[in-house]
């Protein structure tokens, strides 16, 4: 079982990190781990107009596969000139969920980082940056 940490990514320049600074760990079954963009935010953006991850997992119904289900919020905030206070204008919702059965020999499992990588393509964030799929 992995042990809760940041996650580092690039943005979108490739070359500027970004932090995911770990909030909470899971619980246990069904409670999701959660991380948030934290480090770099601006000061005075309210917590809960950041960005945020969320990683659950679970057994399915008969338990003979295990359930992995990810959430990205990225709100959309912006700041009042003449109050200085923030509001969410809108919001990117990414959700995903794995479904990895257990009867598969562990060897077959790791192939399907295969996914996350073809997620992480220049093609694939093309098509999510411009919102439609390749022609």
């Amino acid at each position: 079982m992995p042990t809760m940490a940041s996650i580092t990514v690039k943005k979108a320049d490739t070359t500027t990190d970004i932090i995911y600074d770990a909030v909470a760990g899971s619980g246990g079954e069904g409670s999701p781990a959660v991380w948030r963009q934290d480090t770099g935010a601006a000061a005075g953006l309210p917590v809960g107009l950041r960005s945020f991850f969320k990683l659950t997992s679970k057994w399915n119904g008969p338990k003979t596969a295990r359930q992995l289900s990810f959430e990205l919020v990225m709100p959309y905030a912006v700041q009042d000139s003449t109050t200085t206070l923030y509001s969410a204008k809108d919001r990117v919702v990414g959700v995903a969920t794995f479904t990895m059965p257990q009867a598969i020999p562990a060897a077959n499992l790791n192939e399907v980082s295969q996914l996350l990588n073809l997620m992480a393509a220049t093609l694939t964030k093309s098509s999510v940056q411009a919102g439609y799929a390749p022609t």
